[in-house]
């Protein structure tokens, strides 16, 4: 996340895109599913990756896809989220350049648009994090061509942001940073992951809560007035975090 500062007194929130990185061992797990399980078979295929918000300052957000990424109930890596998408891998190189890229990617997000509206993404954020990937392996020449796509839903205003991000330490004192990072670390284990990458948080003087976006309704009953302020707040530990 970021702050745009054209005008000084305006602050427009902004997201940093992802970028892919395919491991050798997704390539070497690819050639062995065309050879002996897809074959001809161009129908979609489910995979995941993960990604992780804990490299240095500067550096892409990656959403690394390995040997793993076939099975969908492979653990995620420790401090990792994970990510969701869909294969398509063709038959011949013409199929590759000839797939209609505008339209997987209309299809992508109208999923994600319509996990929003019915509730499903609260209930499984994950849903939120869908990418495509489009490859044809060239075996007998060790060729691989690939074209990766992650859908984002388009606001038809900027958000403007009340004040410019901050880190943790300029809002916090340092036994309420470390209250959050036990909430948070037993909530993930609490739910059996990893990392989370959507949470909520409320707080006071003396507390720190986190809780899971299905829960939301509930969380806030008794302080709707600090909404607001809460969500920033997640998004910042989100960032210093994971």
């Amino acid at each position: 996340m970021a702050a745009a500062t054209g005008d000084p007194g305006l602050f427009k929130l902004q997201f940093a895109p992802f970028s892919s990185a395919l491991d050798v061992g997704f390539w070497h797990e690819l050639t062995q599913k065309k050879l002996n399980e897809y074959r001809l078979d161009e129908t979609p295929k489910d995979i995941k990756g993960y990604y992780y918000n804990g490299d240095s300052a500067g550096l892409p957000a990656r959403l690394t896809l390995e040997f793993s990424a076939f099975d969908m109930s492979a653990p995620t890596p420790a401090h990792c989220c994970p990510a969701v998408g869909t294969l398509y891998n063709t038959n011949t190189l013409e199929a590759f350049k000839a797939a209609d890229k505008k339209l997987l990617l209309e299809q992508a997000a109208n999923e994600i648009w319509e996990s929003i509206k019915s509730g499903a993404a609260l209930e499984n954020p994950v849903l939120l994090n869908k990418f495509l990937l489009l490859t044809f392996s060239d075996l007998k020449k060790y060729h691989f061509y690939y074209w990766f796509c992650f859908p984002a839903l388009c606001l038809p205003e900027s958000i403007p942001l009340i004040q410019g991000p901050v880190g943790l330490d300029q809002r916090f004192s340092p036994k309420q940073i470390q209250d959050l990072e036990h909430a948070y670390d037993d909530l993930c284990q609490a739910e059996g992951v990893p990392a989370l990458p959507y949470f909520l948080i409320k707080y006071d003087e003396n507390t720190m809560l986190v809780s899971l976006l299905k829960h939301y309704s509930d969380f806030f009953q008794d302080q709707r007035t600090k909404v607001r302020e809460t969500l920033e707040l997640s998004f910042y530990y989100l960032v210093k975090k994971i």
